[in-house]
């Protein structure tokens, strides 16, 4: 009897899971929290972008999995990602159709057009660096989450899938690559001398067949990816490299029309390789020069970047701190050295990160805000920053030799 009643309720709870399921009213359960540097909202980033040293760290709860460690088994080979977190701080549920963000300096926008934390469902989503693994912990840079904040969800970032591609059908494609190939075996023709046209021509044509199969071909697929090249997006300077599976990486410079022959290749080699090098070229291209677009508030910020400045007294103090490795004074958590303490520091003020309130009236008021186990006093000028002292976290115990 007792089991036909336990039966009962179980079934009566799976179903209504699949109501609130199927009608998205769900109650979510913290896959685990964040470990920041930022222990307040105050001075955190507003994009995880802005500041590359901040680190952290997330350990997956051992009330989501009895075994946290496989949940993220082979996490580590990838570099980046997803992190879907709730904005716990926000102090209250409500929220507008229109909002002020910082960026725009006062000016109203819709809320959908903004990373607003003030949503109807107040989540949050960042890309994060990850720098290892470690059981069922991650460690994370890059990051522009607070002390304490839940994590709803993770997900690799992979660029194939994440970043938009142009669009072209298979027919499109086909003769786009035909055309590259024609424009680039018409320009270099004058150095194909010795060849006659039509061996030229012959030549060319078995060349295009050879790299670039037709789409009815069954092999067709097999071909594109085992000669599959990829575009790699430096961080910092964007440096694109053409990566093939019988060389080491090239970088791409100018058009293919102003190369000269190679020592030791003749006309029509000569040849191959250009039109090769430049049908890369063009895939790159094709690749970086996605469909996704931005508003000029977005690129161009109305808000401009404040030049920072430390006082002499604020950057002697700055200094008294160790790296976790030492002992002796108070030390960092996270930061490694001096120059990455204040090259964070610089990162998140250059940005400006006081409201619009703030900017516009506590102007002459005092900023205070705190960056792993040092808490900052700093005041703003016309276009610059400048920090006036650098004491320990409240609390914060200090190394002992």
């Amino acid at each position: 009897m007792e089991n036909s009643v336990y039966e009962g309720s179980d079934k009566k709870r799976a179903g209504i899971l699949t109501r609130s399921l199927e009608t998205g009213c769900i109650l979510t359960q913290p896959i685990g929290y964040i470990e920041s540097c930022f222990t307040a909202k105050n001075g955190t980033p507003r994009q995880p972008s802005i500041c590359s040293l901040s680190r952290g760290c997330l350990r997956i709860s051992k009330t989501v999995f009895n075994n946290p460690e496989h949940s993220v088994m082979d996490l580590q080979h990838f570099s980046h990602i997803w992190i879907l977190f709730i904005f716990h701080k926000n102090g209250h549920l409500s929220c507008k159709a229109k909002v002020q963000p910082p960026r725009l300096n006062g000016a109203k926008t819709g809320v959908f057009s903004t990373r607003s934390p003030h949503r109807p469902n107040a989540i949050g989503l960042t890309l994060a660096k990850l720098e290892k693994v470690e059981g069922g912990t991650l460690y994370l840079s890059g990051i522009d989450m607070i002390q304490g904040t839940p994590v709803i969800d993770i997900k690799p970032y992979i660029a194939e899938y994440d970043s938009p591609q142009p669009v072209h059908s298979c027919g499109e494609e086909q003769q786009e690559r035909k055309r590259q190939y024609q424009k680039c075996e018409d320009a270099i023709s004058n150095m194909s001398g010795s060849v006659s046209s039509e061996q030229h021509q012959e030549k060319s044509q078995q060349n295009y067949i050879t790299r670039f199969p037709s789409t009815d071909d069954t092999s067709a697929d097999k071909h594109e990816i085992s000669d599959s090249q990829k575009g790699i997006l430096n961080d910092k300077n964007q440096t694109l490299t053409l990566e093939t599976v019988a060389g080491p990486s090239v970088v791409v410079e100018g058009p293919c029309s102003s190369r000269q022959p190679k020592d030791g290749l003749n006309a029509p080699r000569q040849s191959e390789l250009m039109c090769e090098e430049a049908t890369s070229k063009k895939e790159i291209k094709n690749r970086l020069s996605s469909q996704s677009c931005a508003p000029n508030w977005v690129k161009d910020s109305p808000v401009p970047s404040l030049k920072v400045r430390f006082t002499p007294h604020s950057e002697m103090e700055l200094r008294q701190f160790k790296s976790p490795r030492d002992s002796g004074g108070p030390s960092f958590r996270y930061f490694q050295s001096f120059e990455e303490a204040k090259c964070a520091i610089s990162n998140v003020l250059s940005a400006d990160p006081r409201s619009v309130y703030r900017r516009n009236q506590c102007l002459d008021r005092l900023f205070y805000f705190s960056l792993d186990t040092i808490h900052i006093t700093c005041w703003f000028g016309d276009g610059f920053a400048e920090v006036l002292k650098i004491q320990p976290v409240a609390g914060q115990p200090e190394s002992k030799n």
